[in-house]
Parts: structure tokens; sequence; C-alpha cells
């Protein structure tokens, strides 16, 4: 302090460093003036922004982590359902092929039947077209004998008395 008021005191110091005195008291003022202001109105509605900020981003990532968990459980859940499904897939599967078989062979069953009664059916159309042939070969032959016969006799005889001859020639046979 000696220096001080040897030279003139702090405004020659402020002087010394290029300083104006009422210039920085007023510049402090203005500046008390303004942190004042910003601490009033400006600072709280900034702090209440980034609290509220602060919250939604805490709330998110607590949003975050209930979802990832969430999903982990749908995951598991899908996994379950798809493994039930695949089973019940599985089932149905085995219950239509076994169906599928037992159709095929009640099927091959019924054809079965139905090939053998139309075979027996033919058959049986078969030996009555052969009785029938034989009964009009019969006749046909009877026929021919008969006309054989006039042409070697030169006479014609009446019906009964063909019959009579061709059933003896038939019987010598």
């Amino acid at each position: 302090m000696i220096f001080l008021a040897e030279s003139g005191g702090i405004g020659s110091l402020f002087t010394a460093l290029g300083l104006n005195v009422q210039s920085l008291v007023l510049n402090t003022l203005a500046f008390l003036v303004i942190v004042w202001v910003l601490g009033k109105f400006v600072y709280p509605s900034l702090i209440k922004a980034l609290d509220a900020k602060k919250d939604e981003l805490e709330a998110a990532v607590r949003l975050e982590r209930e979802a990832k968990e969430a999903l982990e459980q749908a995951s598991k859940q899908a996994q379950g359902v798809v493994a039930e499904a695949r089973a019940s897939a599985a089932e149905i599967l085995d219950s239509a092929k076994a169906d599928a078989t037992a159709q095929i062979e009640t099927a091959r069953t019924r054809a079965t039947e139905q090939g053998e009664r139309l075979l027996a059916e033919a058959k049986e159309q078969v030996e009555r077209d052969v009785l029938a042939a034989r009964r009009e070969l019969k006749a046909e032959t009877a026929k021919l004998v008969a006309g054989a016969t006039a042409a070697v006799l030169g006479e014609k005889l009446d019906s009964e008395h063909d019959r009579t001859l061709i059933a003896r020639s038939l019987e010598g046979k």
C-alpha cells in the first residue's frame, strides 16, 4: 500500500493499467443486473426445461428398458406359440395321413369288390351268351342237316319227322 499511496492511490493504478474506474464500476453494475435478471427470469425456466428434458430422457430410458423386456417376453411367447403350432401341425398331418390311408384302403376294397362283382357278372353274361350261341348253333345245324337230308333224299320231310331224324343222328355221334 505504500506504493499506492506514493503514486496517487488506486485510481492511478487503474489508470496505469489503462482502465477507467467509472467505466469499470458501471460495467460491473450492468453485469450484476444482467446476472440478477438472468437468475430471476431466464435461469429458472431454463433449469425447468433442462429438468423436464432430463425427466423425459430418464422416462425414455425406462420405457426402452421395459420395451426390451416386453420384447424378450413376446419373443419367448412367440417361440412357444410357434413350437405349439408346429406340434399341432404335425398332429394334423399325421391325422390327415392316417385318414388318407384309411380312405385309400376303403377305396381299394370297394374297387376290388366292384371288380369281382363285374367279373362275376361278365362270366354270367358270357355263359348266357355261350348258351344262346349253342342254342342258335343247334338250330342252325338242324336246319342245315334238314336241308342236306332233303337234298339227299330228294323230298321234303315235315318238321316233326325232321326233328326225329336229327335227334337220332345226334345221339349216334
